[in-house]
C-alpha cells in the first residue's frame, strides 16, 4: 500500500481528522477570546475528541459493519488496544487538566460524562427517556454530540480563567453547525440505523426532507453569525466563519446526488468543515 494511502486511512478511519478538528475550534475560540491557543490547549483538545471517538467505534463496532465496513474493518484490526487507546487519551488529557486549575479538571467530567452515556449507557436512563443510550433516542443523539462541542468555548474560558461575550456567543453557532453535521451523518447511516432499531430524523421522515432540515439549520446558523456582527457582538473577523455554512451547502448539494459518495463526503468533507475554524479566524484577524 501507498505511503499517502496509509497516511489517508489512518488520518480519517482512525479518527485523527475529527480530533484535529476539535483542536482547530479550541483554537478558533481562543482567538476569538483574544488569546493564541497554547500547545497544551490543543493537545487536550485532540486527546479528549479522539478518546471520545474511539469509544464509540469500540462500543459499536458489530452494529457499525453493515454501514461502515470499511471503516470498521481497519479498526477491528486494533480491536483488542482501543480500550487502552480511550483509556490513554482521557487520562494524559486529565493529567494535563489538572496543572491548569481544578475547576477546569472538573468541567472536562461533563464531556466524558455525555462520551460515556452516549456510547457505553447506562440503565438508569430508561427511567428518563425510555432508553440506555443517548444515541438512541430521537434528535436527543444530535442534540447530545451538538451540546458537548459547543462546550468547547466554556472550557476554553475555564483553561484562560476568564470569559468574554464573543466567546460565549460562539457556543450556539457551534451548536447549529455541530447539528447539520450529524443530520448528514444520519442520512449516511439510514440503512443500518434502521437495521440496529435507532432512530433518527431520516428513518422518521425520510432523507429528503432531512436534507431540507439541515438547509433549514445551515441558514439559521448564518443568519445567527450574520445578526452578531451585525450588532457588533462579535468583532468582525469573525465573519469568515460564514464560509463555513456556505462550505456545508456545498457538500451537501453533492451528497443530495443519486450516485453520492456519502461515506467520502461525511467522513471527509463533513468532518474537515472542523479543521477549517481556527485557520479561518486566524486569517480573519490577519486581514480584516
Amino acid at each position: 500500500m501507498r505511503p499517502l494511502s496509509v497516511v489517508y486511512r489512518e488520518l480519517v478511519l482512525g479518527g485523527h481528522l475529527l480530533a484535529l478538528g476539535t483542536a482547530s475550534m479550541a483554537g478558533a475560540a481562543a482567538y476569538l477570546f483574544g488569546r493564541s491557543p497554547t500547545l497544551v490547549l490543543l493537545v487536550m483538545a485532540y486527546l479528549f475528541s479522539f478518546g471520545a471517538y474511539m469509544m464509540n467505534r469500540s462500543a459499536e463496532m458489530d452494529q457499525d459493519l453493515a454501514s461502515h465496513p470499511e471503516r470498521t474493518n481497519y479498526l477491528a484490526t486494533r480491536r483488542r488496544i482501543l480500550p487502552g487507546v480511550v483509556a490513554a487519551s482521557f487520562l494524559i488529557g486529565y493529567a494535563l487538566a489538572a496543572t491548569v486549575s481544578l475547576i477546569f479538571f472538573v468541567a472536562l467530567l461533563v464531556p466524558l460524562a455525555l462520551s460515556l452515556l452516549y456510547s457505553v449507557g447506562s440503565k438508569r436512563l430508561i427511567g428518563l427517556i425510555g432508553t440506555s443510550k443517548l444515541k438512541q433516542r430521537l434528535l436527543l443523539k444530535n442534540v447530545s454530540i451538538a451540546f458537548g462541542w459547543s462546550l468547547i468555548p466554556i472550557l476554553v474560558g475555564l483553561y484562560f480563567g476568564g470569559f468574554n461575550l464573543p466567546l460565549l456567543l460562539l457556543a450556539p453557532f457551534i451548536f447549529l453547525r455541530l447539528m447539520t453535521n450529524t443530520i448528514i451523518f444520519d442520512i449516511r447511516d439510514t440503512e443500518g440505523d434502521r437495521e440496529n432499531a435507532v432512530r433518527t430524523l431520516p428513518t422518521e421522515l425520510g432523507v429528503s426532507k432531512s436534507f431540507s432540515v439541515v438547509g433549514a439549520i445551515d441558514a439559521l446558523s448564518a443568519a445567527y453569525l450574520v445578526a452578531l456582527l451585525a450588532s457588533g457582538l462579535v468583532p468582525l473577523y469573525a465573519s469568515t466563519l460564514l464560509i463555513l455554512p456556505l462550505y456545508s451547502a456545498v457538500y451537501r448539494g453533492f451528497a443530495m446526488q443519486s450516485n453520492a459518495n456519502l461515506s467520502f463526503i461525511c467522513d471527509v468533507v463533513a468532518d474537515a468543515e472542523y479543521v477549517l475554524w481556527g485557520p479561518l479566524i486566524y486569517l480573519g484577524k490577519i486581514f480584516i
